[in-house]
């Protein structure tokens, strides 16, 4: 048993799907997020600008002495060194462990520009299902248009031009490496009517959660959920409270801000 927080990073809002599903999926964990909203999007940053806007936010999650960290946010985990994920505690990137739908022969990979030029998702999923065409679709400022509150038509005409210059536009199955993007759903649908897309939100936090469960150290009684953000806390708090009900949403400051 460990009734301490799991700690969830992320650049924004976007991870707060993550959350979500650990909220319905282990309702005894209590949970620390963090969303760098300040200094979003990363997608469009350096590698090296992720890496040390990530070890801040994972520096703040241990001040909080959370039990594990989950990277709620693809641009981190695949941007970040081998190093990033070394204890004290657990750290779980974005799980590339999905289920297609029968019949899937072509697929579109919705990412940010930064996760988009790693090809980490690609590369796996070209191994793990070599008879479905990849296909790449760098979205740029999608993500921030997510974190500003745009509206869904504003956000539907990027997912379009990015869709239609990557020659995306006849996939049967779309896969969102991005946590921001299942927050628009309608904005993807307007591209893709009827079109499937698959959320690693679960696979990623079954992931986090088997390796406590093995440690033993699963919750037994819930705790206080707290969440806070570097920039955006009225555009992001009604977001947490419809989701999670009534926590506290605080905006801190990070130590290279």
């Amino acid at each position: 048993m460990d009734n301490r927080p799991i700690g969830i990073m992320d650049s924004g809002i976007g991870g707060l799907t993550v959350a979500r599903v650990l909220h319905e999926k282990y309702p005894k964990e209590s949970m620390v997020f963090l969303g760098d909203s300040l200094r979003n999007p990363y997608g469009e940053r350096s590698r090296e600008e992720i890496g040390r806007f990530a070890e801040e936010i994972k520096s703040f999650l241990l001040s909080k002495d959370v039990k594990m960290i989950l990277i709620a946010c693809n641009t981190i985990s695949f941007n970040v060194p081998p190093s990033f994920t070394e204890r004290p505690v657990p750290v779980v990137k974005m799980s590339l462990h999905i289920t297609l739908p029968e019949g899937t022969k072509k697929a579109g990979i919705f990412a940010t520009p930064a996760s988009i030029k790693t090809h980490a998702h690609k590369k796996t999923l070209e191994k793990r299902f070599p008879e479905v065409e990849w296909i790449e679709v760098p979205c740029e400022g999608v993500a921030a248009a997510i974190e500003q509150g745009k509206d869904e038509n504003f956000i539907s005409a990027l997912v379009q031009k990015a869709a239609k210059e990557y020659h995306a536009l006849g996939i049967d199955t779309g896969y969102w490496a991005c946590t921001h993007y299942p927050l628009v759903p309608d904005a993807f649908g307007k591209v893709f009517p009827g079109i499937p897309f698959i959320d690693p939100a679960l696979p990623t936090v079954e992931t986090g959660m088997a390796i406590l469960e093995k440690e033993g150290r699963l919750a037994e009684e819930k705790g206080k959920d707290e969440f806070y953000f570097t920039a955006g806390v009225d555009h992001a708090a009604p977001l947490v409270h419809r989701l999670f009900g009534s926590v506290p949403v605080e905006k801190i400051k990070l130590v290279g801000e």
